[in-house]
């Protein structure tokens, strides 16, 4: 049986199999706090505002929710099937909105790229780096999605400013971050939790040192590292959180 049928089993129960990689990265994390845990106590207050970019089928939406239940949480997943499967999960969390775009530097539309394992499915197409990732971003199919800034976003829904920003969008995290400057530059985002990379697993992404720099910019600073995973025994990916000087 594939690693990938067994898992849409065990992901009812929480639990995923992972390859070598995520076996490495359990050794250099055994002691290290959950991110959420780490958001929960940065945030002096209770947030009210969470952005979810990257929702996927909700597992993080939903989590989010049971950690603020007071909070408004947007999340955001383009890719129809999935989307799909977000509203399934969430439809009877009044706190979770859903919204069939991707988050990027315009408003628009453009090609959004499907992959082998849906997790993958990005704005940019897949790349090579050698990884058995190599074979989970393998491109299935193409599609056109809407897209649209966290800024517009934010004006249009009268937001004035979110609390956690989480992105999980695979590569496109500094198209999405283009797309927030007025937000940033009035230090509007209390948190941003997000994905980034060391190795350029999507053509055209941008590493962790240049989404950092990026967000430098604005003043905003690294708070820590979180969930690394290892591949050939260099980090290739992991979540970050970032904060406002």
């Amino acid at each position: 049986m594939k690693k990938e049928t067994i898992n849409k089993v065990l992901r009812r129960f929480g639990v995923e199999l992972h390859g070598l990689g995520f076996i490495q990265s359990l050794k250099k994390v055994e002691f290290q706090q959950n991110a959420f845990d780490v958001q929960k106590e940065l945030l002096l207050s209770t947030p009210k505002v969470i952005f979810d970019i990257g929702a996927n089928r909700g597992d993080t939406a939903i989590k989010y929710s049971i950690l603020f239940p007071l909070a408004s949480i947007y999340a955001f997943e383009p890719f129809l099937e999935t989307f799909q499967k977000l509203n399934d999960n969430v439809n009877e969390m009044p706190k979770i909105s859903t919204y069939q775009i991707a988050i990027s530097d315009k408003k628009g539309e453009t090609v959004f790229f499907s992959n082998k394992n849906e997790d993958t499915n990005s704005l940019l197409s897949s790349s090579k780096i050698g990884l058995s990732s190599d074979e989970q971003v393998k491109t299935i199919g193409q599609t056109n999605v809407n897209t649209e800034t966290i800024d517009a976003f934010c004006s249009d829904h009268k937001i004035e400013g979110i609390d956690i920003l989480k992105m999980d969008i695979q590569g496109a995290e500094l198209l999405a971050l283009k797309g927030a400057t007025g937000l940033l530059s009035e230090k509007k985002i209390k948190a941003i939790y997000t994905e980034t990379y060391f190795r350029r697993q999507y053509n055209n992404q941008p590493l962790f040192h240049e989404i950092s720099a990026f967000l430098a910019l604005y003043g905003y600073y690294l708070q820590d590292i979180y969930s690394p995973i290892y591949g050939n025994g260099k980090i290739a990916w992991c979540d970050a959180i970032f904060l406002p000087e």
